[in-house]
């Protein structure tokens, strides 16, 4: 006679329906907690570059008051009057550009899931509201009209990161920031680039670990939560793809991003 299976006694049953419950709610709230700091990351990064926000919306403003004291003083100055419309439109339209960027980029949530690469870089580079050349930094775009499979606020945190780092690691002799990819094996190859001082051989491959500082510069700042790369790396693994970095001491850093192409098209709002 084969042998008989034994039985499973029901309050083991009961008991093993329990813990799976558990690990169900603990996951629920580590995916709520993850999606939290997430956002928290980014309100942290706006608070580290409203004093840039301030200035620049100050720089924006003083000459639109300046030239409307000037066209009010002599109404009759056709000339002047018309420059003084022509400051205020071009700033009121920088303004609201800094302004559209910045408030799309503290939004609690996005529920797109394709992000158009060109857009969503030309809205990193927008919220960091001053222009990179006032600080010596030249910036460098070259990247295709491509879709990439993630949400286009977590693609704009990651590259908003990315640039915020290269442009603290160059605030003292500027450089260049280069933003490039291309579309291969349907993966996006995006990379950003910088020629700062790089990042020191003994913490690269702990990079991407929570309070890990990473610029070989003994006298860079270490300001932020320690955890902008770290969020960076979950936001992109989330989506399917991997981030990795380049560097040698002296030579800047690249760091690589790989995402899945995304083939529909989609409606910003």
């Amino acid at each position: 006679m084969p042998a008989s299976t034994p039985s499973t006694h029901p309050d083991e049953l009961a008991r093993v329906e329990q813990l799976l419950e558990h690990f169900e709610q603990l996951e629920a709230q580590f995916e709520m907690v993850r999606e939290s700091l997430t956002h928290s990351h980014r309100l942290a990064t706006l608070g580290t570059i409203a004093t840039i926000i301030a200035h620049e919306y100050n720089n924006i403003l003083t000459p639109i008051v300046s030239y409307a004291q000037l066209a009010l003083a002599d109404p009759d100055d056709h000339a002047t009057v018309r420059k003084a419309l022509e400051k205020s439109l071009s700033g009121a339209e920088r303004a609201a550009k800094i302004s559209a960027s910045l408030l799309g980029f503290a939004r609690e949530a996005d529920e797109h899931h394709v992000a158009r690469l060109c857009g969503v870089i030309d809205e990193a580079i927008g919220c960091m509201a001053r222009d990179p050349a006032k600080d010596g930094l030249e910036v460098e775009v070259d990247v295709p009209d491509a879709l990439a499979a993630i949400s286009p606020l977590n693609l704009q945190q990651v590259l908003l990161n990315l640039l915020l780092n290269a442009k603290n690691a160059m605030r003292r002799g500027g450089g260049r920031i280069t933003v490039s990819a291309r579309v291969e094996g349907g993966m996006i190859h995006l990379d950003v680039a910088d020629t700062g001082p790089g990042i020191a051989p003994e913490i690269i491959d702990r990079l991407f670990e929570p309070f890990v500082t990473h610029r070989s510069d003994p006298a860079a700042d270490r300001k932020g939560t320690g955890l902008g790369l770290c969020i960076c790396r979950d936001l992109v693994r989330a989506a399917g793809g991997s981030i990795s970095v380049e560097s040698k001491p002296g030579q800047g850093a690249t760091f690589h991003i790989r995402l899945p192409v995304a083939d529909e098209l989609f409606e910003t709002t």
